[in-house]
């Protein structure tokens, strides 16, 4: 049996899948959702041969619920959507194939041959998946305008105006907000800060990057700052980083 995830955010878009899908006796639907959040749970807690993915999400898109996950963790895809123009990063990513909607059952079969056919390998085919990924061509997008960040099972999506500051411990980057600290999918302070807004944000310590427009107090302390952040978080200020700091504070 194809163990199949579907991924989208219309019910009647999963109707429409499911009923194609009736005739398909090799294929079994082992779960379904409806947000990026609720997918990457559901692919790294379901056993799953193949997802059917939708690109337009409400919380993010299907690249970036790929990215979330671990090599050994991604099914064979296939992107389902109403837009063509997202079809090159699809086929970049080796997806095994890009459908547009509406889905027309003879398309279908064409894709279920092709993810047959590939079955032999999915091991490989995903480790090929997870190789692209940081290479995708994503919508345009200046910088970073909402994270997903991890407590435990729980994923939750915060605008980057909700956080507070970045953290870097024993090789994990966390997030602090005003519901709490939560760990992100970014493995280095440099490759966050290519994509945070260098006005909103700026790096005070080799641990630490604070939300310029969350600092709610500065400290003079002996030789340094320290910052009082309005999640009530502390943080210190290296000397290297208070010139700049001063400048942009108009301290």
């Amino acid at each position: 049996m194809i163990r199949t995830l579907l991924v989208d955010d219309e019910p009647l878009a999963r109707s429409r899948l499911r009923k194609l899908l009736a005739d398909q006796t090799d294929i079994e639907i082992t779960g379904e959702a409806e947000t990026g959040a609720e997918a990457v749970l559901l692919i790294e807690t379901t056993p799953a041969d193949l997802v059917l993915l939708d690109i337009h999400l409400p919380d993010m898109d299907g690249f970036a619920v790929l990215e979330m996950l671990r090599v050994e963790q991604l099914p064979l895809v296939v992107f389902i959507t109403a837009f063509d123009q997202y079809a090159v990063d699809a086929f970049e990513v080796n997806a095994i194939d890009y459908v547009l909607k509406p889905v027309r059952h003879t398309r279908l079969l064409q894709t279920l041959d092709k993810v047959r056919r590939k079955l032999g390998a999915p091991t490989a085919e995903a480790g090929r998946l997870a190789t692209a990924l940081p290479h995708l061509s994503q919508p345009p997008r200046t910088y970073l305008q909402r994270l997903p960040v991890r407590t435990q099972k729980r994923i939750l999506i915060l605008g980057i105006d909700q956080i507070t500051s970045f953290r870097i411990d024993q090789g994990l980057v966390f997030v602090t907000s005003q519901e709490g600290e939560f760990w992100t999918k970014y493995a280095s302070f440099g490759q966050l800060e290519d994509q945070l807004d260098p006005r909103l944000f700026l790096r005070v310590h080799r641990q630490h990057i604070v939300n310029l427009n969350h600092i709610r107090e500065v400290a003079n302390l002996d030789n340094t700052f320290q910052l009082t952040l309005t999640c009530g978080a502390q943080v210190l200020v290296s000397r290297n980083h208070i010139k700049e700091l001063r400048q942009v504070l108009d301290l």
